[in-house]
């Protein structure tokens, strides 16, 4: 019998028994070791913070069982028409709040030996992030605004190191997040919300914008902001998903400047690159010590403490980054 984390209702949460099924022959069996929470886009599904016709509205209701996207697990069991895995393997999948699962082969990525676990879960917020650097695209030498340290504005953050982008400035409201961002790369930290810093970003800059802003956030008010921070002929990049498009409103600075705005989700996938071929990039980045998770990872809980874990998430948001489920402790195995 396993357990699963779910939404019972709106702002409910709590961790309930169910029965995994048996694998089909192009199928995985797998014991979860850890699972990350997504802090933003499970909060905004939880206490259901989205308008009606959007794809949040779309897509999720109560009872929600989809309460999570980013977990490292074993595999227990392999159907017979899977090649590429066997029992015993360390596997990332994007799947929810779960102490075991069966899923298709196909979605799961090998985890090399030499990352640690915990670490590992980061790897779907870095695939989401990948998203806004590959459709930006961070450049050598180029420079970039993030707005918003959240857990994809770290790992843009990272991407950006990684392609050299020379100047990668960061904008947030917490010290502890703008502190990890500085210690993933960012060249340059500014406290306080994006209004209230634009003379300091000019500084930064040495003129009137950012080539490249990503706005992480999620927050629709943050929009228009993000608009006066872009350069002449810049774009913005929508990277946080905002449950209330409608309140996203365009300023004169899209006509005046001539700027571009794309938006970039999860499930884009551009220029060939699918879910297993970013994670296999993101693992190749972490050995090599050029993508840092260190310090991340900032609190740890039992499933069986979901509930106080989706509180911190909720009324302390700037005091966690990365919220971490360990499953271990429920089965009394070894990570």
């Amino acid at each position: 019998m396993g357990c699963r984390i779910v939404f019972p209702a709106k702002g409910q949460v709590q961790l309930e028994t169910f029965s995994a099924a048996q694998p089909r022959a192009d199928e995985l069996t797998v014991s979860t070791r850890y699972s990350l929470m997504s802090i933003g886009t499970e909060t905004t599904i939880l206490h259901a913070r989205y308008d009606l016709g959007t794809h949040f509205a779309a897509r999720f209701s109560f009872p929600q069982l989809k309460t999570g996207v980013q977990s490292i697990a074993v595999v227990t069991t392999v159907g017979s028409a899977v090649s590429d895995f066997k029992p015993g393997d360390r596997v990332f999948m994007r799947m929810a709040h779960t102490s075991e699962w069966t899923l298709p082969a196909a979605l799961c990525s090998p985890v090399p030996l030499d990352v640690d676990a915990k670490q590992a879960c980061w790897c779907g917020l870095a695939k989401t992030a990948f998203r806004a650097a590959y459709a930006a695209p961070f450049t050598l030498g180029g420079n970039v605004l993030i707005v918003g340290a959240g857990p994809v504005g770290q790992m843009a953050v990272r991407w950006a190191r990684s392609a050299g982008v020379q100047t990668i400035a960061v904008t947030d409201l917490a010290p502890l997040r703008l502190r990890l961002a500085d210690a993933g790369g960012a060249t340059h930290l500014v406290a306080g919300s994006i209004a209230s810093v634009g003379d300091e970003l000019r500084a930064i800059c040495g003129r009137d914008g950012f080539d490249i802003v990503v706005d992480s956030t999620g927050n629709p008010a943050v929009f228009a902001e993000a608009l006066s921070a872009t350069a002449m002929f810049g774009k913005l990049v929508l990277l946080g998903d905002t449950g209330y498009p409608s309140r996203q409103s365009l300023t004169s600075d899209v006509m005046t400047k001539g700027l571009t705005i794309t938006a970039t989700h999860d499930h884009h996938d551009r220029g060939g690159w699918t879910q297993r071929r970013i994670d296999a990039l993101f693992f190749q980045l972490v050995q090599r010590g050029v993508f840092p998770l260190d310090g991340l990872n900032t609190h740890e809980f039992s499933p069986a403490a979901c509930v106080e874990a989706y509180e911190l998430a909720t009324e302390r948001r700037d005091e966690a980054l990365g919220i971490l489920f360990d499953w271990t402790t429920l089965q009394g195995a070894t990570p």
